[in-house]
C-alpha cells in the first residue's frame, strides 16, 4: 500500500499535467475535521500538553481542504520533576551539548559536527588516525532523511563527515583518489563507466503507467523513454553504529518522555520518516510523449523519410545532474535529434558532479534514536507516531472513484486517475474502453484501531468494501487482518531500564556512561543503557588486531573496569603519494613481502624509487611519499637487463647505488663495531651492508660487548663444538627464535 502510495505521489504532478479533462460538474466533497482527542499527560519539562485531532472526511472531487490546526496546546501544572539530565561524564561536552569520547578528541578530525570543539584547543594533534581525512564526493547527499509519503528529501540525520576513529580507505579509479569512508557507510563503490543504454515503454494512457506494476501495454499512445545514471553504490552501517547529526540530536532532546503525536509529527515533518539504508548515487532521465509510430531512439536519431510521428514533447523528467543542464533538456525538440543527444550527453556527464539518489532503500528513522534521556521510550513513541503519519496518507481514506479509476493522496486532497474514455473529476464521464459495463473492482478499507492484547499479540483488520467488488469485479490483493507484538512487554522492559522516565521520582537504574571509543575499532553488540554488570567486547576494524582488553564490565561503582586495548595494524598502508604517481597494484593493505610499483603518466619521469617492498616492521622501504614524477625532459636509462641491486642497494639512473641505512627494512641483528676500542652497537644485516656500501668501516663484534633485548635461551655444554657455517638471516633468526646462541663472526660468507 506504501509503495503504491509512492508511487502515485511521483507520478501525480505530470499525469495530471499530461492529462487535463474538462468534464460536467461532480459532488464535491469537503474536508472535515474529526473532534479533538483528549489531552496529553503534562510533560514535566515544558508544563505544557496537547491534544490533537484528524480529518474524518477528506477534500475530493474539488471539494474544500480543511483549514486549522491538528493540534493544540495549553500549559498545566505537574508534581513530577523534569528527568535530570546525564551529562557527559568524563566524555567531551561539544557547544551544542552533545557528547563524544574523549579519544576522539584532538585526534585530526572533527567530531563536534557544528563547531569542530574536539580540535580547536589542540596545540598538536595527539594522533593521527589516518593521513586521509577526505570522504567521497556528495556523501552528505546519504545522511539526508526520506518523507515516505512524499517522496522528497528532509534535513540531515546521519552525521556522513564523522570517521569515529576508524581509517577505511576506498580507490576511486574514475578520479584516481582515494577517500576515506565516514563511519555511517558500510560499502560504497564507485562505477567507472557511465550507461547509455535507454529503454522504452508504451502505454495507452496515463492509467497504464501508473499500473505499470499489473501489467504492460504494447500500443501507440504515451512514450515513456527512461534511463538510470549510476555513479556510485553504497550500504549505510547497521543503526546502532550510525552518528547521528547534531541537529537531529538537539531535536530528539527536546521529544517529550510522554506520547505527545503533535510534537513528534513536527520531526517527521522536518526530518522525514525514514533514512537511506542503501541505494545508488547517480541521475535518471525520464522522457514522456504522445506519439503515433513506434520507435526506441527517436528522440536522438533522424527518422525515415515518410515516417509519421506527432512533435508533441509533453515532459522531461529528469532527477540529478547540473541545474542548467536539466532546463537545457525540457527545451529538447523532436526536429533536432543530434541537439538533443548533445543536451542529454553534457547532462549524463554533469551527474557525476551533482548526483541525486536513485534506487533507494528506507528503514525507519525511529532507528536512530539515541544517545538522549530516555531513548528506548522515544524510540517506541517515534515508530509509533510514523506508523500514524503514514496511516494519515493512506488513499484509504478516500471515497471511490467511478469507472474502476485510481484514487490517489495530493497532501490531504484526493485525486483520480482516470481509465481511458473516461474523464472529471471523479472519472464519472464515459465508459471503460476496456472494461465490461458495471462491473467495479473492490479496494481496501483502512485498517481498523489495534485490538487489546492477549498472549503478548494484537491484531487488527481491514475489509474489501471501499468499493465492494460487483459484477464479476476483482478481488482486493492483500490480507484482511494482520497480528504484531504488543507495545505492552516492550513498556514494561523499558520501565526496568529506564524507570525515571514513567516516574520521576524514581531513581535511575544503576548504569555506566558511552563505553570508550576504540580507535580502528569497534564495540561488537553496542546497546542504549549499560546497567551494571554489564560487558562491552571490542574487535579491529579489517587490517588492525587487538592489543590488550578485548573486554570491559560496568562496574558497582558505575565506572568501566578498564580502558580497551589498542588495535595494532597487521599491514602496511601505503599513505597519500605526490601528485600524478601511480602505484601499482593499489590496494588498502598490503601484506609482509608485498611490492609496489610506481610509474608516471606520459610526459613525465620518475624520480626515486621505483618499487618498495612492505618490510616486517609494517612499513613501506623506501618510502613512497619520497617519489615524485617531474616533467619529462630526457629519457631516464634504465637498468640493464639482468642486473639486479641486492638487498642494502637501490637502482638510481641505470645503476645499483647505496641506500640510507634508514632505508633497510627489518633483519637480523648482530653486534657491531666501527673501530677498536670504540662502543660496539646492535646494527641489522642490512644496515651494516649499507654502512659499508657508503665506505664506513664496520666490523662484527663479540656478542658480549652489545646490550642486547633480554631472552631466554639454551647455553652450549662444554662436549658441544660451535664451528663456524654460512647460513642465511632468516635460518640464524629462527634458530635465534628457538633459543640456540647464534654469534655471528661476519656478514661475509665463511672462508672454510
Amino acid at each position: 500500500m506504501k509503495a503504491i502510495a509512492q508511487l502515485c505521489a511521483r507520478v501525480l504532478p505530470w499525469l495530471l499535467f499530461l492529462f487535463t479533462a474538462k468534464g460536467m460538474c461532480n459532488q464535491e466533497v469537503h474536508c472535515q475535521w474529526g473532534p479533538f482527542g483528549s489531552w496529553s499527560e503534562c510533560d514535566s519539562c515544558t508544563k505544557l500538553q496537547t491534544r490533537t485531532r484528524s480529518m474524518v472526511v477528506y477534500a475530493q472531487f474539488g471539494g474544500n481542504r480543511c483549514y486549522g490546526e491538528r493540534s493544540e496546546t495549553r500549559p498545566c501544572e505537574t508534581t513530577q520533576g523534569c528527568p535530570i539530565e546525564d551529562g557527559c561524564g568524563n566524555r567531551f561536552r561539544c557547544r551544542s551539548g552533545k557528547c563524544v569520547s574523549q579519544s576522539l578528541v584532538c585526534n585530526g578530525d572533527q567530531d563536534c559536527e557544528e563547531d569542530g570543539l574536539d580540535e580547536s584547543n589542540c596545540d598538536i594533534s595527539e594522533y593521527i588516525v589516518c593521513s586521509n581525512s577526505v570522504p567521497p564526493p556528495n556523501i552528505e547527499i546519504l545522511g539526508l532523511g526520506v518523507d515516505a509519503v512524499s517522496g522528497k528529501s528532509r534535513e540531515s540525520v546521519i552525521n556522513t563527515k564523522s570517521f569515529g576513529g576508524q581509517c577505511r580507505t576506498i580507490f576511486s579509479g574514475v578520479h584516481n583518489s582515494v577517500y576515506r569512508l565516514p563511519l555511517s557507510t558500510l560499502q560504497y563503490s564507485f562505477l567507472v563507466k557511465v550507461q547509455n543504454d535507454f529503454s522504452d515503454e508504451m502505454y495507452t494512457s496515463k492509467w497504464h503507467y501508473a499500473k505499470d506494476i499489473v501489467k504492460r501495454q504494447t500500443t501507440k499512445k504515451l512514450l515513456v523513454l527512461k534511463n538510470d545514471i549510476e555513479v556510485a553504490q553504497f550500504q549505510t552501517n547497521a543503526p546502532r553504529y550510525i552518528p547521528i547529526s547534531e541537529a537531529f540530536w538537539k531535536a530528539l532532546v527536546k521529544l517529550p518522555s510522554v506520547y505527545d503525536y503533535s510534537a513528534y509529527r513536527k520531526i517527521l515533518e522536518r526530518f522525514g520518516t525514514h533514512y537511506l539504508s542503501a541505494g545508488s548515487l547517480g541521475g535518471s532521465f525520464k522522457h514522456f510523449t504522445s506519439i503515433s509510430f513506434s520507435a526506441i531512439h527517436y528522440l536522438f536519431k533522424p527518422l525515415k523519410i515518410g515516417t509519421r510521428r506527432s512533435n508533441n514533447l509533453k515532459k522531461v523528467d529528469v532527477e540529478g545532474g547540473g541545474v542548467s543542464h536539466i532546463a537545457a533538456l525540457n527545451m529538447m525538440n523532436l526536429d533536432n535529434p543530434e541537439r538533443n543527444w548533445e543536451m542529454y550527453s553534457n547532462w549524463a556527464e554533469s551527474v557525476r558532479s551533482f548526483p541525486k539518489v536513485i534506487k533507494q532503500k528506507l528503514r525507519p528513522l525511529s532507528e536512530l534514536v539515541k544517545e538522549v534521556q530516555c531513548p528506548g521510550l522515544k524510540k517506541l513513541y517515534l515508530r509509533r507516531a510514523i506508523d500514524q503519519y503514514l496511516a494519515e496518507s493512506a488513499p484509504c481514506h478516500c471515497r471511490p472513484c467511478r469507472n474502476n479509476g485510481m484514487v490517489v493522496m495530493d497532501g490531504d486532497e484526493c485525486k483520480c486517475i482516470c481509465k481511458p474514455n473516461t474523464s472529471g473529476p471523479a472519472c464519472e464521464q464515459g465508459t471503460e474502453a476496456e472494461g465490461q459495463q458495471g462491473v467495479i473492482h473492490g479496494s481496501w478499507t483502512c485498517w481498523s484501531a489495534w485490538s487489546s492484547c492477549s498472549g503478548g499479540r494484537r491484531s487488527r483488520s481491514r475489509s474489501c468494501s471501499n468499493p465492494y467488488p460487483q459484477n464479476g469485479g476483482q478481488h482486493c490483493i492483500g490480507e484482511p487482518a494482520e497480528t504484531s507484538d504488543c507495545e505492552d512487554e516492550e513498556l514494561q522492559y523499558l520501565r526496568t531500564m529506564e524507570p525515571q522516565c514513567f516516574d520521576y521520582t524514581l531513581p535511575a537504574s544503576q548504569k555506566c556512561g558511552t563505553p570508550p571509543a576504540l580507535i580502528n575499532g569497534y564495540i561488537l553488540d553496542p546497546k542504549d543503557i549499560y546497567l551494571v554488570g554489564s560487558k562491552v567486547e571490542y574487535t579491529c576494524t579489517e587490517g588492525f588486531y587487538l592489543v590488550g582488553h578485548s573486554t570491559i564490565e560496568c562496574t558497582a561503582d558505575q565506572t568501566w573496569s578498564a580502558r580497551p586495548g589498542l588495535c595494532t595494524v597487521t599491514s602496511c598502508q601505503i599513505g597519500l603519494l605526490a601528485d600524478g604517481v601511480i602505484a601499482s597494484p593499489l590496494k588498502e593493505t598490503y601484506g609482509i613481502g608485498e611490492l609496489v610499483t610506481f610509474s608516471c603518466p606520459a610526459g613525465k619521469r620518475l624520480t626515486g624509487e621505483a618499487t618498495a617492498i612492505c618490510n616486517p616492521s609494517l612499513d613501506f622501504s623506501p618510502n613512497p611519499a619520497d617519489v615524485r614524477c617531474i616533467q619529462d625532459s630526457a629519457p631516464e636509462p634504465s637498468i640493464a637487463p639482468g642486473v639486479q641491486c641486492k638487498l642494502w642497494e637501490k637502482p638510481s639512473r641505470g645503476k645499483c647505488v647505496c641506500k640510507m641505512p634508514i632505508e633497510c627494512g627489518s633483519s637480523l641483528k648482530l653486534c657491531a663495531t666501527a673501530a677498536v676500542g670504540r662502543k660496539s652497537v646492535l646494527l641489522d644485516v642490512c644496515k651494516m651492508n649499507a654502512l659499508q656500501c657508503m665506505g664506513k668501516k664496520y666490523m662484527t663484534a663479540e656478542d658480549s660487548t652489545c646490550i642486547w633485548p633480554q631472552r631466554d635461551t639454551t647455553g652450549c655444554t662444554e662436549d658441544e663444538t660451535a664451528a663456524t657455517q654460512t647460513m642465511s638471516e632468516c635460518e640464524a633468526g629462527l634458530r635465534r627464535c628457538k633459543g640456540e646462541k647464534v654469534f655471528v663472526v661476519s656478514i661475509q660468507p665463511c672462508t672454510s
